[in-house]
């Protein structure tokens, strides 16, 4: 049952109960996603402020302490090239990191599409209750379950 339309009734089943049953599995799917959805937007949120941290603090010792402190570094880690190459080579890679994060963030409007989904979701859950408490008809509640989902395409399987 993917869409309204497709709904069959088969012959004696109370239309309540099917649009119950579809109803419940389009929430399952929109749960699936927003758990999916919502998983990868705090890992890149937490990716861009610890790699945006991390390039701050690998230029802030060179920054402050200068020459002095990149010459120890040097000797004391026995590199072969001055360590303030190395530091800030490390920083440009964080940064770079934070960057492609955030923009994977906002290229691919995942709060515009966690925030649709949440409203789907909660629409379709009213729904249900109206539906199991008999308190909303069976013609309102098919045309407000179109219409909770309508904008919910990004959702793979809705």
């Amino acid at each position: 049952m993917s869409s309204l339309a497709e709904l069959q009734l088969p012959s004696g089943e109370d239309p309540r109960t099917v649009l119950i049953v579809w109803i419940r599995t389009k929430r399952g799917k929109l749960d699936a996603y927003l758990a999916r959805a919502v998983s990868r937007r705090r890992r890149l949120l937490n990716l861009t402020v610890v790699t945006g941290t991390l390039a701050a603090s690998l230029t802030a010792a060179p920054a402050l302490g200068g020459k002095p402190v990149a010459d120890w570094l040097t000797v004391t880690f026995g590199l072969t090239s001055p360590a303030w190459r190395l530091l800030c080579a490390a920083a440009l890679l964080c940064s770079l990191t934070a960057t492609i994060a955030t923009q994977l963030v906002k290229s691919h409007n995942v709060d515009e599409h966690v925030s649709r989904a949440q409203a789907a979701r909660a629409g379709l859950e009213v729904l249900e209750v109206g539906l199991v408490s008999r308190s909303i008809d069976y013609a309102d509640a098919a045309e407000e379950c179109s219409s909770c989902i309508k904008d919910t395409g990004f959702v793979d399987g809705l």
